[in-house]
């Protein structure tokens, strides 16, 4: 039996950052990943370090976020000269664009209403603006807002970065390992079984977000799926586009992500509706790919002859206010939940460090109680029967 301080159970963006934390704080940790690192929603997402996300006008609940989002982007900043892999963070910004007037004076209150609380960040942007900071948009993208510090990485090189530097702090890691059961005896957590084997601590940290239900009975949809698809052109020269994201139509189009080589990154497309269940499934059909490739002909129809390369699918995980479960399970002493990122390249950071902080009694810089892992423990969680990305932000009101 391999015993330890700590299991971390997830090798994506949320363990792996949880991983490297408490690693560096000096305990004895075990990563477990059923696959390789950052093969499943964190290796197949847009990289976007997304703090200018959704239209809340709740001044509290925008403070909020911010109080995390900046500190995560302050770590990126950090981490690069940490980790051995160049994860490419570029603060290109983050664009909420819009199609109609009636959406740009939307836009032009939210920016109005970001300065009144002190988040001079928010830039408004007319037709002129947007334009400027990209000139291979469409013209029918009218304007909107831009948050300057916000930008896109490359998630699968920063998760192997920060295992591969955990690793040196004295991490153990294993691929492919598979957990079948987190061990709990007498309310207290005794450790996991994976691919017949036992590992013991009295702390486990489950980064499995979408995959939780699988570990607890009973856990449910407390984190539940959307499923993006993804296009990567061949190579361009580079343009530096932000980060976006516009609603067109029923669908939402987002990407801008443009990697080293020169690839060009854009999600949506993917307008028929599913079921939950159906949100996890990887593969692709004649429509998704049809849908997917037009998205990015549609955006930057200035880009003329660029071949598509490949399209993907992936799964993005949500809570029903947005915000992720970080913290201390009431299911068992010494259980944790690590998931439920809806922009997670941009929350993980973190929340990484805070639970990391959390587990080994320090005093986080600040505290995790919005992000409380229990807080819908007693609240019937109702999705739509079926729903696409759009049909989803709608139900949520982010929309």
């Amino acid at each position: 039996m391999k015993k330890s301080d700590v299991i971390v159970v997830g090798g994506g963006l949320a363990g792996s950052h949880t991983t490297f934390h408490l690693s560096r704080l000096g305990l004895k940790v075990i990563l477990l990943e059923r696959g390789s690192i950052a093969c499943g929603a964190s290796g197949r997402n847009g990289g976007q370090v997304l703090q200018c996300e959704g239209k809340d006008r709740d001044k509290d609940i925008i403070l909020n976020r911010l109080k995390y989002t900046k500190r995560s982007v302050r770590l990126l900043k950090e981490l690069k000269d940490e980790l051995d892999f160049d994860y490419e963070f570029k603060q290109v910004g983050t664009a909420d664009i819009v199609t109609d007037e009636e959406g740009l004076a939307e836009s032009k209150e939210l920016y109005e209403l970001s300065h009144s609380i002190g988040d001079d960040e928010i830039e408004f942007l007319d037709w002129k603006g947007l334009h400027e900071v990209c000139p291979y948009f469409a013209d029918f993208l009218i304007g909107g807002r831009i948050r300057t510090t916000d930008g896109n990485l490359n998630p699968l090189n920063l998760a192997n970065g920060l295992v591969d530097k955990a690793k040196k702090y004295g991490a153990e890691v294993y691929t492919w390992h598979n957990v079948d059961k987190v061990v709990i005896e007498s309310g207290k957590v005794k450790g996991v079984e994976a691919n017949g084997e036992k590992f013991s601590a009295d702390k486990v940290v489950l980064a499995t977000s979408l995959w939780t239900r699988d570990l607890l009975p009973g856990f449910g949809f407390r984190i539940f799926p959307h499923r993006p698809l993804v296009s990567l052109s061949e190579p361009i020269p580079y343009f530096k586009p932000p980060a976006f994201e516009v609603l067109i139509g029923d669908d939402v189009v987002w990407g801008g992500t443009q990697t080293a080589t020169g690839h060009l990154l854009v999600g949506g497309g993917a307008g028929k509706p599913r079921t939950v269940e159906e949100q996890y499934d990887y593969v692709l059909d004649w429509e998704d790919t049809i849908r997917n490739g037009r998205a990015l002909a549609m955006i930057f129809t200035k880009i003329k002859a660029v071949n598509v390369l490949r399209i993907w699918c992936g799964v993005s995980a949500y809570t029903i206010d947005g915000l992720p479960l970080v913290g201390e399970s009431a299911m068992a002493e010494g259980l944790y939940i690590m998931g439920g990122f809806v922009a997670g390249v941009c929350w993980t950071p973190i929340c990484g460090k805070l639970l990391a902080e959390l587990i080994a009694n320090k005093t986080p810089e600040v505290d995790l109680e919005s992000m409380n892992p229990n807080r819908f423990d007693n609240m019937k969680i109702e999705l739509p029967e079926k729903y696409n990305y759009a049909i989803m932000l709608e139900h949520l009101g982010r929309l």
